[in-house]
């Protein structure tokens, strides 16, 4: 099966759904698929050394709709949320390719989206108007859509499409050693507002006798955030170390008391899985991926409650055998649930009944 994959690639981007697109063109490649992956504002010209097919084009709805009836395949894999999205996937469903939409963020299934704050001035008003539009306007390629899936089981539903399917992420567990001379707590996102750096500081800030270091991965998206650079000065108990690779990433976790979470809702975060994966608790603020924190005994769930938020991280400090019980509990659930192999199965699964779908229609 000839199939086409729609994201930017995470040699050009570092993120989450760009990671989780990568594991899956190389696990469907793996399974003897010929795999396209075409990534708006990717590099042309730059060797991404895979073994599936990379095109880069320019983030443009005409563009990225003629690169993907150029490669001509026999469904499309969308998961590059809305952008540029009603245009592009109109062109490929006029060729009768069918249409996978990969939710992965809870703005996708939103009719009205925007991220600026409409309160910050006019700029930012501005700013929001236009986004929201922009995302209304996309939001009506999913009349060309042919079926959904969701990284997260609570997301099933939000659209209306009859064929959907929760198919779980998946993350790799390759480790780089990390040392660090003091216990620690770990945060680890690309940093911009929706994920609540600012709260994480005000953590470290709350416990600052818990003889505990707060560290901080990431790669600065807003240069608002600039200041973390420097944070240390001021908070003795603070370390912003930079943007990380997933391997160091799970290097950290190994080594790792337990992953502080403050972001907003979203997807299905992958340093949730990979803290998981590393038999470590995650303790969240504000979102609770699938339930599963709660529902599995995975960690803490705050429930946007901060004085919760606090006492549970101080939990998990003073009590290593509450880290150790949650942290086993937490990687067998990850070992059960989470796997790259069956993440590329289910998707070429759901794209063989779609492609035959739309051959018998």
């Amino acid at each position: 099966m000839k199939i086409a994959i729609v994201n930017r690639h995470p040699d050009d981007v570092l993120g989450g759904s760009e990671l989780q697109c990568d594991i899956i063109a190389s696990g469907l490649a793996a399974r003897g698929h010929n795999v396209t992956f075409i990534a708006p504002a990717g590099r042309v010209g730059r060797d991404y050394k895979r073994v599936y097919n990379i095109i880069p084009v320019e983030s443009d709805a005409v563009k990225i709709g003629q690169a993907i009836v150029d490669a001509a395949p026999d469904v499309v894999y969308w998961r590059f949320n809305k952008y540029h999205f009603y245009r592009a996937v109109r062109t490929a469903s006029s060729k009768n390719i069918p249409v996978i939409f990969a939710l992965s963020h809870i703005s996708d299934a939103q009719l009205w989206s925007a991220r600026e704050n409409p309160f910050a001035g006019l700029k930012q008003f501005l700013k929001f108007i236009k986004q929201g539009c922009e995302n209304l306007y996309n939001h009506l390629g999913f009349l060309h859509v042919d079926g959904v899936t969701s990284n997260n089981a609570d997301f099933l539903g939000r659209l209306r499409h009859k064929e959907q399917r929760y198919i779980p992420n998946a993350m790799n567990c390759g480790t780089v050693p990390f040392t660090w001379p003091r216990p620690f707590v770990l945060w680890v996102a690309n940093i911009k507002p929706h994920k609540q750096p600012e709260k994480y500081l005000d953590l470290a800030r709350a416990l600052p006798d818990a003889g505990v270091d707060f560290l901080m991965v990431g790669q600065i998206q807003d240069v608002a955030y600039d200041w973390l650079k420097d944070a240390h000065k001021d908070l003795s108990n603070f370390h912003y170390l930079g943007p990380k690779t997933p391997e160091e990433v799970n290097g950290m976790l190994e080594q790792a008391l337990m992953l502080a979470h403050t972001c907003k809702p979203e997807g299905f975060p992958n340093n949730v899985i990979q803290a998981w994966q590393k038999g470590r608790p995650v303790v969240s603020l504000a979102f609770d991926p699938g339930g599963y924190i709660d529902k599995e005994g995975l960690g803490g769930y705050a429930d946007n409650d901060w004085t919760r938020f606090v006492e549970q991280v101080r939990v998990f400090i003073e009590r290593p055998d509450l880290q150790a019980q949650t942290g086993a509990r937490a990687q067998d659930f990850a070992a059960r649930t989470f796997s790259a192999d069956r993440m590329a199965e289910q998707i070429e699964t759901f794209a063989q009944e779609l492609v035959s779908a739309r051959k018998n229609a």
